[in-house]
């Protein structure tokens, strides 16, 4: 038994070192590097609070957790409510189901560079098919990403997360479905449920595990979007307009092209305290919704 023990914990050294060294380790030093003043390139200095400071006392960041909540307000539910949709139509009897299931996959395998560049040209003012259509119905074109409204700006993003995650949620929420008993399915039709109240009635409470486990981690991608808003804007470095920032932008302008590692950590480990506290408030109500049984 000593041996056998011995030999366990040589095997499962490999992914202890994994933990300390790419997880443990680097959550603790940039908890430090958050109360330091550091450049990467000479030894951190403490300075306390002062980075906190400066971050909760600050304008932008506070313009950026606006901008993200907006954001996740505007993408968990459309997400949530399209990827329910579309589950519920790929769990019928319908022709080519495994080629419709692979189509609306599709966007979430796709580079964001491609998807980027793509949206990019739909959006764009004097050429994209977006205003296109708009013209040809009749109404005025929408600067849909240089709006000088940020609220345009933040919708018109997070339509485009919906389109990039809704597949994923789908194939989670799809499972979900698939456990649904048919024996329940085939009785309330003998009892005249129209598809209607099968969904509302029969697949949904039954589904409610899935769909909050969806909300939950739509909720914290939300929070943490930065590749969506890289893409459309196409670079920090030539100057993103304030109204339009969010949280991850400014982390990453501040570590990696100003080399402020204090600031940007403290930033870091607030915006985790917040979406922590979202986290819990959601949980919170988990018992009044979500069936378990």
């Amino acid at each position: 038994m000593h041996k056998q023990g011995f030999w366990g914990y040589i095997f499962t050294l490999p992914f202890l070192i994994n933990i300390v060294v790419f997880i443990a380790f680097p959550v603790g030093f940039s908890a430090y590097i958050s109360f330091a003043r550091w450049d990467l390139f000479n030894s951190p200095e403490w300075v306390g609070l002062q980075n906190w400071i400066r971050v909760v006392e600050g304008r932008e960041f506070w313009i950026g957790m606006r901008n993200v909540g907006v954001f996740a307000l505007i993408f968990v539910p459309a997400q949530t409510l399209l990827a329910f949709g579309v589950a519920f139509l790929l769990n019928q009897a319908i022709r080519g189901k495994a080629m419709w299931r692979l189509f609306y996959f599709l966007p979430v395998i796709t580079p964001w560079l491609a998807g980027g560049v793509v949206w990019y040209w739909m959006f764009n003012y004097r050429y994209g098919v977006l205003n296109w259509l708009l013209s040809s119905a009749g109404l005025t074109s929408i600067r849909w990403v240089d709006s000088p409204h940020w609220l345009v700006v933040v919708a018109s993003i997070a339509m485009v997360n919906v389109w990039k995650g809704m597949g994923q949620s789908m194939i989670i929420l799809l499972a979900g479905m698939q456990n649904v008993p048919k024996e329940v399915l085939e009785s309330s039709q003998i009892d005249g449920a129209t598809g209607w109240k099968q969904l509302t009635k029969i697949v949904f409470p039954i589904v409610t595990p899935m769909v909050f486990l969806v909300m939950i981690l739509s909720t914290i991608a939300a929070f943490h979007a930065f590749d969506v808003f890289l893409a459309l804007f196409g670079s920090i470095s030539a100057g993103i307009p304030e109204r339009n920032v969010v949280p991850n932008l400014i982390i990453y302008r501040d570590a990696f092209l100003l080399f402020k590692m204090g600031p940007a950590s403290a930033a870091a480990w607030l915006l985790f305290v917040i979406i922590l506290v979202i986290t819990l408030f959601q949980k919170y109500f988990e018992k009044r919704w979500v069936h378990y049984d």
